[in-house]
C-alpha cells in the first residue's frame, strides 16, 4: 500500500513524494512542507499526524472494509 495524505483545504490525496516518504521512514525533516495543487501548505508535522492516525486501529479497519467493498462494485 502506498502512502497517502490528504489535503486539508481542498481534500486532494497526495501521495509519491519524496517529503511524504521521508515522514513514513522518520527522518526529522521538521522544515520542510509540501505544496499541495491548490497552495495550501502542508507541514512535516501534519504529515506525521495523518500517517499516525492512518495507522490507528479503528483507521485500519474502516480502510479495511472500505477495500473489501470497493473490490466488489
Amino acid at each position: 500500500m502506498e502512502n497517502q495524505i490528504i489535503c486539508p483545504h481542498c481534500k486532494r490525496t497526495i501521495s509519491n513524494n519524496p517529503v511524504l516518504d521521508s515522514a513514513v521512514n522518520k527522518e526529522n525533516l521538521g522544515s520542510t512542507f509540501i505544496t499541495c495543487e491548490c497552495g495550501e501548505r502542508i507541514t512535516y508535522w501534519a504529515i506525521t499526524a495523518q500517517l499516525r492516525d492512518q495507522k490507528s486501529p479503528g483507521r485500519r479497519i474502516q480502510n479495511w472494509l472500505h477495500n473489501l467493498f470497493k473490490g466488489r462494485g
